[in-house]
């Protein structure tokens, strides 16, 4: 098992590597698959609100009134069902790669089972919404579909003469079909949005939506598709008449000539055992990138003062804040949730406490990883450094789950490296005590940009950075001696990074020097 989740990890890094020299980093849509889904989901309903208005739900009014919408001499009718049907095939197609690349990367398990446990019904249900969507044209295509699947249906231990009744005779087709069809049709899609609300719920801040550029480049596509190629439905059915042949949609039809192919029983037989291998996934133990994975945060009352910077940057809801429980005068204390923590560490980045400059020996900060608490960072960073022999010295921070090749690597006479659960675990501080200690620079590494494997942990480095969320680095501290790259697990990129801040170094001797250590030691006290 290890073995296949790195091959298939590699297979998607390579690919995310390849889409970012087509698009920027921030904007491959292969790592916005969940939220171009959704987007596809909100184009269909909103569509299909509008198109609704123009529909006839009736056995004798649908068909005619699909095509007056496909014939519309203003192209606003083509447009709605191209948008409509193009948009059902984009949610299918992206959930369906959305998911693969999940279970690709190992998500299905540890803090993430619930998101991938509730998102398998998700599948059923926009399939379903998706058939009933073609059964609505009641053209040649739409009967063959309603007969082939009330066929399938029969496999079903339940009584086949009540389907035979009620799906394959002419008289059964009637308003009352269609107003039953019709309700599943809406009612399906209304279900699903409560279903992705309850989909994203462990996750904070989770990206519904995707960048403004990509949404509106998507749009774009989806409507030249619709009026480049109209979605227009074939001959009105004839319940007396059966087509030779039929053109069908692949998305949601498939399971037709699946059945033809093997057997009613047989595609029954395998949506179930498919459903429940996707069910039976978070008990698998995969994570061949954690290799060091930690225990859960742990909470530190004397040292913390309730600013809930920990529970704001949590990527799975795991921090939370409650009534102080102790008799100091802060209000509120941090708590973790210990089964919704990923271990990542990306509080102990966020905690004002967590700063190596303070002069207690063995210092604790106000939330942290048991494994690896903030006093053995400080104390690891100070043996790595003392280390070091030539010039430039640069620290190399990286993240575990990025790092899956040898940090030895990369460590030399001038260079000390440091692996974390993740680069956010790093607080700003870090880097400016790196630097007073003679480090002439700094280089973080991490997982590539927008595809952090605890979600924001790049995120919330590069505002640190950048001043725009606390804890802040100081303005003080000289850029040109910081780089952070965003390598992914590609070994040659961390070289060309490296390469590069030591070109710079070279170039130009590091505002801060080693000799002030001693003058600064306790100033973030």
């Amino acid at each position: 098992m290890p073995v296949l989740m790195r091959a298939l990890r590699d297979a998607d890094e390579k690919l995310s590597g390849v889409l970012d020299h087509a698009f920027a980093p921030a904007l491959n849509p292969w790592r916005h698959l969940g939220a171009l889904a959704f987007l596809c989901l909100v184009m269909v309903v909103a569509s299909g609100i509008v198109a609704f208005a123009f529909y006839d739900t009736s056995v004798a009014g649908a068909y005619a009134s699909g095509r007056r919408l496909q014939n519309d001499p203003l192209l606003i009718g083509r447009l709605l069902r191209g948008l409509h049907r193009y948009g059902a095939d984009g949610f299918m197609l992206l959930s369906l790669l959305h998911l693969a690349r999940e279970a690709a990367r190992g998500h299905f398990s540890g803090v993430r089972w619930f998101s991938w446990l509730t998102g398998i019904p998700l599948l059923w249900m926009l399939w379903v919404a998706g058939i009933t969507g073609l059964w609505l044209l009641w053209d040649e295509r739409a009967l063959w579909s309603i007969t082939a699947t009330a066929e399938w249906l029969q496999a079903l231990p339940l009584s086949s003469d009540l389907l035979a009744r009620n799906f394959l005779t002419p008289e059964s087709l009637n308003d009352r079909f269609f107003s039953l069809i019709l309700f599943i049709h809406i009612g399906v899609p209304l279900l699903l949005l409560a279903a992705l609300w309850i989909h994203v719920q462990r996750v904070s801040l989770a990206r519904l939506w995707p960048p403004r550029a990509l949404t509106l480049c998507s749009l774009a596509i989806f409507a030249l598709l619709a009026l480049w190629v109209p979605a227009g439905s074939l001959g009105a059915a004839d319940t007396t008449y059966v087509p030779a042949t039929v053109s069908i949609d692949w998305f949601y039809l498939f399971v037709h000539p699946l059945v033809d192919a093997l057997s009613a029983t047989t595609v029954w037989l395998l949506a179930a055992a498919m459903t429940l291998l996707l069910a039976l996934m978070p008990l698998l133990r995969p994570r061949p990138l954690a290799l060091n994975a930690s225990a859960p945060a742990r909470v530190d009352l004397a040292n913390c003062n309730g600013c809930a910077r920990c529970a704001a940057d949590c990527p799975f809801g795991a921090v939370i804040m409650i009534k102080r429980s102790d008799d100091r005068h802060h209000l509120q204390q941090a708590m973790v949730l210990n089964e919704m923590c990923a271990g990542c560490g990306i509080c102990v980045g966020s905690c004002p406490s967590s700063t190596p400059f303070r002069r207690i020996e063995d210092m604790v900060s106000g939330i942290e990883l048991p494994e690896t608490p903030v006093a053995q960072l400080r104390q690891h960073l100070k043996i790595r450094l003392a280390e070091l022999t030539a010039s430039p010295k640069i620290m190399l921070f990286t993240c575990r789950q990025a790092a899956d090749w040898d940090a030895g690597t990369f460590r030399d006479a001038g260079t000390a490296v440091m692996a974390l659960e993740c680069t956010g675990m790093l607080p700003p501080s870090f880097v400016e005590y790196a630097l007073r200690l003679g480090a002439d620079g700094v280089m973080l590494a991490g997982c590539r940009e927008s595809d952090c494997e605890f979600r924001l942990g790049d995120r919330w480095v590069n505002e640190r950075i950048a001043g725009l969320r606390a804890p802040q680095l100081r303005t003080g501290v000289p850029r040109e001696s910081l780089m952070v790259a965003w390598t992914g697990s590609d070994p040659q990129r961390i070289r060309i990074s490296l390469a590069s801040l030591r070109a710079r170094l070279e170039s130009g001797p590091s505002i801060l020097s080693s000799s002030s250590h001693s003058r600064h030691e306790g100033h973030h006290a």
